[in-house]
C-alpha cells in the first residue's frame, strides 16, 4: 500500500482533505484570476483598437473636408495604413473568439451584432486592404496633380499612373470582391446598431461602383492606347426619336487615342457616313452596294437599303454596335474599328453635371446641365432647308477635353464617377469593345448594353422603335403590367399589357407619318415632338416562349406612306440567341393612350429545382433611352404550394399571388422561392 493511501486512511485524513481542498480552491481562484486578467487585457486591447478605429473616421472626415485637392497624399497614406494596422490588431485580439461569436446570436441587444461579426470583420479587412493597395497605386498621380506648377494635360498623367499601378490595383480589386462576398452573408442588417447600419449603407452605395471602376482601371491602359493606337466610333443617339439601343443615330464621331492621348476626334452627320457618290450628299446615288434594310424598315418606313443611321436595329448593343462599326468602316473607307461608345441627351447631361460648365470653342456658348438639352435640341434643327445639322458635338467634345485637362482642380472626382456610373447603369451610355479582355470587363460591369441570355429564369424586355420620322418620344410615357401564373405540371402562363400614353395636347389635326414639311421650313425642334407616334413594338421573352394572343392595332392608310390600312397580327420572331420576340404595330394619336396585350407561355426553365425548393427568377431589362417607368409584376404560385421567400420583398401577398412594383430605371431582377 502506498504512502498516499496510508495517509488518507490515517486518523489525520480529514485534515489532509482540508489541505488538498484549500489547495484546489487556491488553484481554481488563481485560474479564474488569470482568466479574468486575460479577458480584461483582451477587452482593453479590443477597446483600444476599436477606439482608434473610431478616431480614424473623424480624422478622415477632417482630412478630406477641403476636398481631395487639398488632402496631403502622405497624410492620406498614413491614415489608411494606420486604419489597416488598427484593424489587424483588433482581428488578432478577437481571432480565437470570432468563430464562436455567432453562438451568442440569441442574446438580447448584442445578438444581431455577434451573429454578423465575422462577416463585418471580413468586410473591414477586405475594405482596408483595398484602400491600402488602391492609394499606394494612385498616390503618384495625386502628388503630380496637386503640384501647383503642373499645367499640362492630366489624362496622360493619370493613365501612366494607372498603368504603373496595375499590380496594386489588381490586389485592390480582389480585396473588394472579398468585401462584396462578405456583405452578401449579412442578413437582417436592419437589426444592427445604427453606427454599423450607417457604414453598411455607405458600403452598399459605394462597393458596387468601386468594383466596377477598379475592374475597368485594369483594362484602361489597353482602352487608351497604351499598347498601340485604338480607334473608336462614338454614336450620338437622340432618345426623342427612340430606337432599340437608345435613339436615332444623329451623329457619328471618330475617336483615336494613342499612348494615353487623344490624337483625333471628328464628328459628322450620320447621313453623311455612307458611301455617297457625291461627297456630303446624304441622299441620291451610292458609290457602293448596300444590303437590303430589315423587313420592318422596308415595308413601313419605305427604306430600301440598310444604311448607317439605322444600324441600331437590335436592342442588344453588342449586336448593333458591331453592325454600326462595319457600316462606318465600309462607308468611310477606314480600317476596322476597335469599339463603340453610345451616348444620348441624358448621359451628356449627367457628364456635364459631373464636370461642371464648359464653354464651346468658337461660339463661346456656355453649356451647363440646365441648358444642355435645349442646346442639343437647337443643334438638331435644320436651317434654311439645308440637310446639315449645326456643328455642336465636335466643339462640345473639345470643350469637355479642355475642362478635364485645365479645370481638374474644380472637378469632384467622386461626383463625376457617380454621374458616369448612373449613365452606365441606366444605359444612357454604353460601351462595346472588340478586345476580349476589355469586352469581358465591360460585360461583367453591365456597361456594354448586352442582353444576358435567360438560360435558367424568365426575362422581359419591352422595345420601342419610332417609325414616324419625328421626335414624338419626347411626349410619350410608358407603363407595363406583367402577370405570371406558375404551374405544377406544364408551362407557366405570361400575360403582359404595355401602355403608351401621349402626354401632348389632343389635336384634331390628322396624323401623318414624316416631318418633311417641318424640316423644309426650319421648324423649331419642339414642333417635331408634337406629332403622333408610329411605333414598331417588340417584346423579348425567353427562347421557347409561345405566343397565344397578341394585339392587332389599326394604322389607317391615310396616316402613313403606304396608303393602305395596316393591321397585322403579332408575329413570333427569332432575332437574338436565347430570346423569342413578339411584335406589333401601333399608331398613338396626340393626347391618347393605347394598351397592347400579349399572352404567351413560358419555357419550363423559368423555374429551377433546388433540393426541395423551387425558384422562379425574373429579369426585367430596360431599353436604353426610355425614361424610367413603372412595371407592375404579379406572380401566382401553383396550387397547394408554400411561399418561402422573395428578393426583393413583395408589396403584398394575397392567397398564392405575390405583388411587386418595379421602377424600371435600370435592369431589375426578382426571385421567388417556394415549395
Amino acid at each position: 500500500m502506498s504512502q498516499v493511501t496510508e495517509t488518507l486512511e490515517s486518523p489525520d485524513a480529514p485534515q489532509a482533505h482540508r489541505i488538498w481542498g484549500r489547495l484546489a480552491l487556491l488553484l481554481l481562484l488563481a485560474g479564474i484570476l488569470v482568466l479574468l486578467s486575460w479577458v480584461g487585457l483582451k477587452a482593453w486591447r479590443v477597446y483600444q483598437a476599436s477606439s482608434s478605429l473610431l478616431a480614424r473616421q473623424s480624422e478622415a472626415e477632417q482630412l478630406l473636408a477641403a476636398g481631395w485637392r487639398q488632402a496631403d497624399p502622405d497624410q492620406l497614406e498614413t491614415l489608411v495604413l494606420g486604419t489597416r494596422s488598427d484593424l489587424l490588431s483588433l482581428e488578432r485580439e478577437l481571432g480565437p473568439m470570432v468563430p464562436l461569436l455567432p453562438l451568442l446570436s440569441g442574446l438580447p441587444r448584442i445578438g444581431p451584432l455577434a451573429e454578423s461579426a465575422p462577416h463585418l470583420l471580413e468586410m473591414a479587412d477586405a475594405g482596408t486592404e483595398a484602400a491600402a493597395y488602391g492609394l499606394r497605386g494612385i498616390k503618384p498621380a495625386l502628388v503630380e496633380l496637386q503640384n501647383p506648377d503642373q499645367d499640362g494635360p492630366v489624362l496622360p498623367i493619370l493613365l501612366q499612373t494607372v498603368t504603373s499601378a496595375q499590380p496594386d490595383l489588381a490586389r485592390a480589386a480582389q480585396a473588394l470582391d472579398r468585401a462584396v462576398v462578405a456583405r452578401e452573408q449579412i442578413v437582417n442588417s436592419e437589426t444592427l446598431p445604427w453606427r454599423v447600419l450607417t457604414l453598411l449603407d455607405l458600403s452598399d452605395r459605394w462597393l458596387p461602383m468601386g468594383q466596377d471602376f477598379l475592374r475597368f482601371a485594369l483594362v484602361l491602359p489597353e482602352v487608351m492606347g497604351m499598347n498601340g493606337p485604338r480607334r473608336y466610333l462614338v454614336l450620338a443617339q437622340n432618345q426623342d426619336e427612340l430606337r432599340p439601343t437608345g435613339g436615332f443615330i444623329s451623329g457619328a464621331g471618330f475617336l483615336e487615342v494613342d499612348n494615353g492621348r487623344i490624337t483625333r476626334l471628328d464628328f459628322t452627320d450620320a447621313y453623311f457616313v455612307d458611301a455617297w457618290a457625291e461627297e456630303g450628299a446624304g441622299s441620291g446615288a451610292l458609290a457602293k452596294p448596300y444590303a437590303d434594310a430589315p423587313w420592318p424598315l422596308q415595308t413601313f418606313m419605305m427604306l430600301d437599303l440598310f444604311l448607317f443611321r439605322d444600324a441600331n436595329f437590335w436592342p442588344d448593343f453588342a449586336v448593333s454596335a458591331q453592325k454600326a462599326m462595319d457600316l462606318y468602316a465600309y462607308g468611310r473607307d477606314v480600317e476596322p474599328l476597335d469599339g463603340v461608345i453610345a451616348v444620348n441627351q441624358q448621359s451628356l447631361k449627367l457628364l456635364i453635371e459631373g464636370l461642371g460648365p464648359v464653354t464651346l470653342p468658337g461660339s463661346g456658348e456656355r453649356i451647363t446641365g440646365n441648358n444642355l438639352v435645349q442646346s442639343l435640341q437647337e443643334s438638331w434643327t435644320l436651317e434654311d432647308g439645308v440637310s446639315e445639322r449645326k456643328a455642336f458635338l465636335g466643339p462640345f467634345a473639345a470643350a469637355i477635353l479642355t475642362r478635364v485637362n485645365e479645370g481638374m482642380a474644380e472637378i469632384d472626382p467622386i461626383d463625376l464617377a457617380q454621374k458616369v456610373n448612373q449613365a452606365l447603369e441606366q444605359k444612357d451610355m454604353m460601351i462595346y469593345m472588340r478586345e476580349p479582355r476589355t469586352a469581358a470587363v465591360l460585360a461583367g460591369n453591365d456597361w456594354d448594353g448586352r442582353m444576358p441570355i435567360p438560360g435558367d429564369h424568365d426575362a422581359l424586355m419591352i422595345v420601342d422603335f419610332n417609325a414616324g420620322y419625328n421626335k414624338a418620344n419626347y411626349l410619350v410615357e410608358h407603363a407595363a403590367d406583367y402577370r405570371v401564373t406558375l404551374s405544377e405540371a406544364g408551362r407557366a402562363a405570361a400575360d403582359l399589357t404595355v401602355s403608351h400614353q401621349h402626354v401632348g395636347e389632343p389635336s384634331d389635326d390628322p396624323c401623318w407619318q414624316g416631318t418633311a414639311e417641318e424640316y423644309k421650313a426650319g421648324a423649331a425642334y419642339l414642333a417635331l415632338t408634337e406629332k403622333c407616334y408610329w411605333n414598331y413594338l417588340r417584346i423579348y421573352a425567353p427562347a421557347g416562349s409561345e405566343l397565344v394572343a397578341g394585339p392587332r392595332h389599326l394604322i389607317p392608310g391615310e396616316t402613313w406612306f403606304g396608303g393602305y390600312d395596316w393591321q397585322l397580327e403579332s408575329q413570333t420572331l427569332e432575332e437574338l440567341p436565347g430570346f423569342t420576340t413578339f411584335d406589333s404595330w401601333m399608331l398613338l394619336p396626340r393626347g391618347e393612350t393605347i394598351e397592347s396585350r400579349f399572352q404567351y407561355t413560358l419555357p419550363e426553365t423559368v423555374v429551377q429545382q433546388e433540393g426541395e425548393t423551387r425558384v422562379y427568377g425574373l429579369e426585367v431589362l430596360k431599353q436604353s433611352g426610355v425614361r424610367p417607368y413603372t412595371v407592375q409584376v404579379s406572380v401566382t404560385l401553383p396550387p397547394a404550394s408554400t411561399y418561402i421567400s422573395a428578393e426583393p420583398q413583395p408589396l403584398a401577398v394575397e392567397d398564392n399571388t405575390l405583388f411587386f412594383t418595379i421602377e424600371l430605371d435600370s435592369d431589375r431582377a426578382l426571385s421567388i422561392s417556394y415549395r
